[in-house]
């Protein structure tokens, strides 16, 4: 009865999330609105894109693995998003913002030229869309422990939910999906971080309960050089990816833009905070975890909720990687059409309308990445979902931190030389 109880709150609840996120489709008539959202998001709306995507299961399942094995360092990724979106707002929103463009890689073109807005648009396009097949795995994860259904059923089924969320609503659905996110993340893991302090009378009670013999409350076991490096790949990574740019590019001006990059770095870090305590909650209840430590928050959820309960709050871990996996799908879409495919002869002699090739376009990337999954690559995927960020930086984030900074080196030959080399570079450096 409760594994029934369970199944049916879970797809209770995202068949409304799928509702909802249909009916934002009457709002989107043109590929402007599906983009950017005709550039009239406010701070708030900003901000929803940006948490919707970069909130993911890293902030969540990851947090409270690495809380468990690691201890405190767990708060690297959500530190770093938070310090992400502050510099984003500080120094990149105002540049890109004034801009007008639609994409990062047309802003790059502008100055460094078209052949490397393809090129620019290319690579981190491959870096997105390597990390939307991640996504897939982690959605499959989840659906196969909780309905036990194949491999196929569960590839199809991230595919609809994926699809619904990003072809209904484009940008304007993103920021739904993030909005749902943030209120239904903070509600899990408030009161899964408040219950497990109640349960042992407070944080005091639970450093006490941890292994003297690890660093828990440091990064010795993590280590300061690894902590500092992923600080960095975080920081290179969120500025260099589409869709947060995006969301600066959807703002209805500089202000609203700068307003909404600054209130997602306040937002982000209390979700690493609960991990954390969830984390090391489960620490010291079980030195030896029953589950692999990737599965602990699921683990404290099943184990401490009433079965409905803990299905809607599976539902929402899901919905946190299913909600990144649509903003990158997104991204990737963003760029085929509007660095590839628009102004084209071939789409000006079609009939259809230009929304409608948007979202066969996404169609086709979500089915692409359903293929690839089920063609059994998972490890190869995850391997490379490791790269992509990196691929993203080498394309962007040099260039962007040159056009914000040193605007003067923008018409060196040299500079655009190093610019395309260093993706190359990178990916020799790495593919062995």
């Amino acid at each position: 009865m409760g594994i029934y109880i369970y199944r049916v709150t879970f797809l209770l609840t995202f068949i409304c999330i799928s509702g909802l996120a249909i009916r934002r489709s009457a709002h989107v008539k043109s590929v402007d609105d599906f983009s950017v959202a005709s550039r009239s998001l406010s701070g708030r709306g900003v901000s929803w894109i940006i948490i919707g995507t970069l909130v993911g299961g890293v902030s969540t399942i990851g947090t409270v693995q690495m809380a468990y094995t690691h201890g405190i360092s767990a708060g690297i990724f959500t530190f770093g998003s938070s310090l992400s979106c502050f510099l984003l707002g500080c120094f990149f929103a105002r540049p890109l913002r004034e801009e007008k463009v639609i994409t990062v890689s047309e802003y790059l073109g502008r100055y460094f030229g078209q052949r490397f807005r393809y090129y620019c648009s290319t690579v981190n396009s491959a870096g997105m869309f390597i990390h939307v097949m991640a996504q897939f795995l982690a959605a499959i994860a989840i659906l196969q422990s909780i309905f036990h259904c194949n491999d196929g059923l569960s590839v199809l089924l991230t595919m609809t939910l994926i699809g619904i969320f990003v072809i209904t609503g484009g940008v304007t659905g993103a920021g739904l999906i993030g909005k749902m996110k943030f209120f239904m993340l903070y509600f899990i893991m408030f009161i899964s971080a408040a219950t497990a302090l109640y349960k042992t009378g407070g944080m005091e009670t639970i450093i006490a309960m941890l292994p003297r013999e690890l660093d828990m409350l440091g990064f010795t076991r993590y280590g300061k050089s690894a902590a500092i490096v992923d600080l960095v790949s975080m920081l290179i990574g969120v500025l260099s990816t589409q869709i947060y740019l995006q969301a600066i590019f959807s703002a209805k001006d500089v202000r609203e833009a700068r307003n909404g990059a600054f209130l997602s770095a306040t937002l982000i870090p209390p979700i690493g905070l609960l991990g954390i305590i969830i984390g090391l909650y489960l620490r010291g209840q079980y030195p030896e975890l029953p589950v692999s430590p990737a599965q602990a928050l699921p683990f404290y959820l099943e184990q401490t909720f009433p079965p409905a309960l803990a299905a809607f709050f599976s539902a929402g871990i899901l919905l946190t990687v299913l909600g990144t996996g649509a903003g990158l799908t997104l991204g990737v879409t963003t760029n085929i059409y509007n660095d590839f495919l628009s102004g084209k002869k071939i789409l000006r002699r079609l009939t259809v309308p230009p929304i409608t090739v948007v979202r066969l376009s996404t169609l086709v990337v979500l089915a692409v990445a359903a293929l690839l999954v089920f063609s059994g690559l998972d490890s190869a995927i995850l391997r490379w979902s490791y790269m992509s960020m990196g691929m993203r930086g080498c394309a962007v984030f040099a260039g962007l931190f040159i056009l914000v900074f040193f605007k003067q080196l923008a018409s060196s030959r040299l500079v655009l030389l190093l610019l395309y080399l260093l993706p190359i570079t990178y990916i020799l450096i790495n593919v062995r």
